[in-house]
């Protein structure tokens, strides 16, 4: 069998008209043959009622009404008696002696061991002697004797025969119909699973994230069909940020690359002319290389940061006045005579304590690199949120929109060392901790105060 073949016969109508189709035949043919048995079973007891109906009545003692026939008879070479006509028609006499006798034109009933030895009346299948099915009926006399009377049970095998026939055609029918209408319905049901399938491949084979996706209905394949369409559109976004920041990244690291290529190539340079540099020159470029290179490094870790999934994130209870001590603990060590005014009573938030405390620490930066020295530095904390105002020259409402960007920085503080990539770490985790950032109005007329929210835990969510 070919893969095609094999692939076709796989699919999800074909299993499901198969399996619909076998039901249906099955409980077609359970239907048949109990209402075949059923017949049987009426048709022999109506037989049963007309053997018992249609006997002789018994040598008993006499009552008012018909004289009773003479069984005798029978045996006669040439019976008589009127009375015995309405039972010539299969009927015969078993002797007490094992001798039957049956009327001019009957074909007697094979005798079995045992009919002799009857108390009552009793029905049982027998056979004539040229093989015919009968129903016989034998009644013990009172001289010994037994009366044989049958009917014959051809007619209701062919009865059953015939009715067999027309169940099984039905049922052969029936299987066939259902398949092919659960064919037909389940190819209209599974044709919006059909076109979503279509569409995947598409998208697979074209890596098109943006390929359209037709989503109908209220069912089970609607819903696969908006879930496909979300998930689509939210690797489309994440390809795009990726992109983003890759284009980004190479636009930022263009510069001081630019810068630390040119110092390295003038050390090469004065060592291979044989001209060394200036004791005090040499130490300036060593020094740029060496803040270069510490420049380049915090630029790739910030870079791996904004990289991380927010999936990677950890969610345990965090205690938000630990994270601004240890913040603030760590920024002191660069603090360059800022003092830290803080101020926050306890609540707890779901989520990575150490990204947290990243983000506290990079607002506490900024605020050291922009106010001047010997200031102060607030921090206060409330449940639900907490800021961080410093006593800098503060941002101007129209470079606000953008500070949050990844390498923005601004016109004036383009001379600072840095990335630009501070308050976008500070968006990201805040936004994939539920959380909201942004600038709020100092208390004094100059400085900046970032403003951060986050759904504070309760004992539930605990």
């Amino acid at each position: 069998m070919s893969r095609t073949r094999r692939e076709r016969r796989m699919l999800l109508r074909n299993r499901i008209t198969w399996a619909t189709a076998c039901v249906v035949a099955v409980a077609i043919a359970t239907i048949s043959t109990i209402a075949w048995f059923a017949t049987q079973h009426n048709l022999r007891t109506q037989l049963d009622e007309t053997l018992r109906e249609g006997q002789p009545p018994p040598r008993t003692t006499p009552a008012p009404g018909p004289r009773r026939p003479d069984l005798t008879a029978l045996c006669s070479p040439d019976p008589v008696n009127r009375d015995l006509r309405r039972f010539l028609e299969d009927i015969q006499l078993l002797g007490s002696d094992g001798t039957t006798c049956v009327p001019t034109g009957v074909e007697p009933v094979v005798i079995e061991p045992g009919d002799l030895d009857l108390d009552d009346v009793t029905l049982r299948d027998g056979h004539t002697s040229s093989g015919a099915p009968v129903r016989v009926l034998l009644r013990p006399l009172e001289n010994g004797d037994v009366l044989v009377v049958s009917r014959s049970l051809t007619e209701i095998q062919g009865t059953l025969t015939g009715l067999r026939n027309v169940l099984i055609v039905v049922s052969v029918l029936a299987a066939a119909l259902v398949g092919v209408a659960a064919r037909l319905l389940t190819r209209s049901a599974l044709a919006p699973l059909e076109r979503l399938t279509e569409t995947a491949e598409e998208i697979a084979r074209t890596e098109d994230l943006q390929t359209p996706i037709t989503v109908s209905g209220r069912d089970e394949a609607g819903r696969l069909g908006r879930a496909f369409a979300a998930m689509t559109a939210a690797l489309s976004e994440s390809r795009h940020r990726q992109r983003e920041l890759v284009n980004d990244a190479a636009h930022e690291l263009r510069t001081p690359l630019t810068s630390l290529l040119t110092n390295v190539d003038l050390l090469i340079l004065s060592q291979s002319t044989g001209r060394p540099l200036p004791a005090g020159q040499q130490a300036t470029i060593l020094n740029r290389l060496q803040a270069q290179a510490h420049e380049f490094r915090d630029l790739v870790n910030e870079l791996v940061i904004l990289a991380r999934d927010e999936r990677e994130l950890e969610r345990t209870p965090v205690d938000i006045p630990t994270v601004i001590d240890n913040a603030a603990r760590r920024a002191e060590s660069r603090a360059r005579g800022h003092r830290f005014d803080i101020d926050h009573t306890p609540w707890l938030v779901i989520g990575d304590k150490t990204a947290l405390e990243r983000t506290v620490l990079n607002l506490l930066d900024n605020a050291i690199k922009f106010s001047p020295a010997d200031s102060t530095i607030t921090v206060r904390s409330r449940p639900g949120w907490l800021t961080v105002t410093d006593e800098g020259p503060g941002i101007p409402a129209t470079h606000r929109q953008h500070a949050f960007d990844r390498f923005w920085r601004a016109p004036d503080a383009r001379a600072l060392p840095g990335s630009g990539l501070g308050l976008a770490i500070v968006a990201d985790t805040v936004i994939a901790h539920g959380g909201s950032v942004k600038f709020a109005t100092p208390p004094a007329t100059r400085g900046t105060s970032v403003r951060i929210e986050l759904p504070a835990a309760t004992d539930q969510g605990l």
